[in-house]
């Protein structure tokens, strides 16, 4: 399958407002795994690109990260591909422990395509940003709840459960798991919050 700018917006759009019929769509494409974990290489990438335009944008975002953590780009990169990679594994795995019947290549899928949105979220709310910063803010808000909607149907379609309960305690235990052991194996590499990498 093919997209052009108009075709893609309109699956984002229907990603937002119908993620549950979305998530069986693009589960049924069945994309070559080694070419989503391309993918996932590519997407941290963008959002490290994507993070330097907006601190550029936004002085108070960089003091910001300055005092939380100072990463170079490459480091930040790595962490944001863990991260990333985590969140696939943690999903599929506790969603199969808690019965749920997602594999793990169409767990990637749909991962991949999530995060495709969220890019392209972030570079409609870079855009805001050239206009006004307050508009830009008040975008991230109803962005963050979208995709929260969106991928809560994700996990539920993926795995196949009746109601959104369960999905959203994966989601919650993914998102816990993936922070928990991301920040070990930074700390193993003396990668630490206000230190250097």
């Amino acid at each position: 399958m093919t997209f052009d700018m108009g075709s893609w917006m309109r699956a984002v759009w229907a990603s937002l407002t119908e993620p549950a019929d979305m998530a069986g769509k693009v589960m049924a494409m069945r994309f070559e795994p080694a070419a989503m974990w391309m993918a996932i290489a590519l997407i941290a990438v963008l959002n490290v690109l994507f993070l330097a335009v907006m601190q550029f944008l936004s002085p108070v975002a960089v003091a910001m990260q300055e005092e939380a953590v100072r990463l170079s780009p490459f480091a930040l990169t790595a962490v944001i591909w863990l991260s990333l990679v985590l969140l696939v594994l943690t999903t599929s795995y506790i969603g199969q422990w808690m019965g749920g019947q997602g594999d793990l290549q169409a767990t990637l899928t749909l991962m991949v395509w999530f995060h495709s949105i969220n890019l392209t979220l972030e570079a409609g709310q870079l855009l805001l940003m050239l206009i006004s910063p307050y508009l830009a803010a008040l975008a991230s808000l109803i962005m963050f709840g979208a995709l929260v909607w969106c991928i809560i149907n994700f996990i539920n379609v993926l795995h196949g459960f009746e109601n959104l309960v369960k999905s959203i305690v994966i989601l919650a235990l993914s998102v816990f798991a993936m922070g928990l052991i991301a920040g070990l194996i930074l700390v193993l590499f003396g990668i630490t919050p206000g230190g250097t990498a």
